[in-house]
């Protein structure tokens, strides 16, 4: 019975991080549809844009559309960038970004008077379109990548923290089926140690990512006093470079590495990482039930 209750608990503890999973913890999150605007919203405006058959009250049905579709996404990301628990350095660009977001939505409110104007004509209407359309590229989009990342960087640390914590209960829990001789678990001590390894990638990987983001993006909003002595502090986060060797004669162009992209980058390949562990954890569990 002890023997029985000893690995029902090493079960509970595996099964528990699967069920947090499984609840959507790696499901898209609004930070990755924020570093991507809504691809039917990019479609819309570019249907709005082909074609000329359409009438003025087509065109103007197609902008209200687009318009509300993005009022809901300012509101969920909104809503993302509210919940997120921030310390002094990373709240102004909460604050920042929350300002930016609004100066968004009361873009869009402006639109959707414009567009309740009878009197607009069919190249009044192509303007508006035009206009949002260039807007969107310009300012919107780069702005919401900026704030996705902000968001991105903050869930992955929150999962790191969590696949962290149950990998010690585990390793706890090993140790215990270990001292009672309960059950073989060289298998469960190999799957656990490639976990911890992902886990310690994952780390790195979310480490850089924060740094690179700090440097980019939260510095910039800091006080000039406590930007300098960050700075002081900081070892300066590098992006890949192409090197040319000393013999080569051409000229090669600069290329130009976004650094929200690289951002963005390594916070995915972390939270790959944290899905490899937590999928031997299921390895585990599914040992264990044997």
């Amino acid at each position: 019975m002890q023997k029985q209750t000893r690995i029902s608990s090493f079960i509970i503890s595996v099964s528990s991080l699967a069920f947090a999973f499984l609840g959507g913890i790696f499901i898209a999150t609004p930070s990755v549809q924020a570093a991507e605007p809504l691809p039917f919203i990019n479609t819309t405006i570019a249907k709005e844009a082909a074609t000329d058959v359409l009438t003025e009250d087509q065109r103007k049905a197609i902008l209200r559309e687009i318009v509300s579709s993005s009022q809901t996404e300012i509101k969920n990301i909104v809503d993302a960038l509210t919940a997120l628990k921030l310390d002094d350095a990373w709240s102004l660009a909460q604050a920042d970004f929350l300002a930016k977001l609004a100066t968004s939505s009361e873009y869009y409110d402006t639109l959707s008077e414009q567009l309740e104007n009878e009197d607009l004509s069919l190249e009044d209407i192509k303007t508006i379109a035009k206009d949002l359309k260039e807007w969107r590229e310009a300012v919107y989009a780069p702005e919401l990548k900026e704030i996705g990342n902000l968001i991105l960087v903050f869930q992955t640390k929150t999962i790191y923290d969590v696949v962290q914590l149950r990998s010690i209960k585990i390793s706890s829990d090993l140790k215990k089926l270990d001292k009672q001789n309960l059950v073989n678990t060289d298998t469960l001590k190999k799957y656990l140690t490639q976990a911890d390894k992902s886990i310690k990638n994952a780390k790195t990987l979310t480490d850089k990512a924060t740094d690179l983001y700090y440097t980019t993006s939260i510095e910039p909003l800091q006080p000039k006093q406590a930007k300098e002595e960050n700075t002081s502090d900081k070892q300066p986060t590098s992006l890949p470079v192409v090197e040319s060797t000393e013999n080569d004669t051409t000229v090669s162009p600069e290329i130009v590495i976004d650094p929200q992209d690289h951002v963005r980058a390594l916070a995915k390949e972390s939270l790959k990482e944290l899905k490899t562990a937590y999928e031997l954890f299921f390895k585990m569990n599914d040992r264990i039930r044997k």
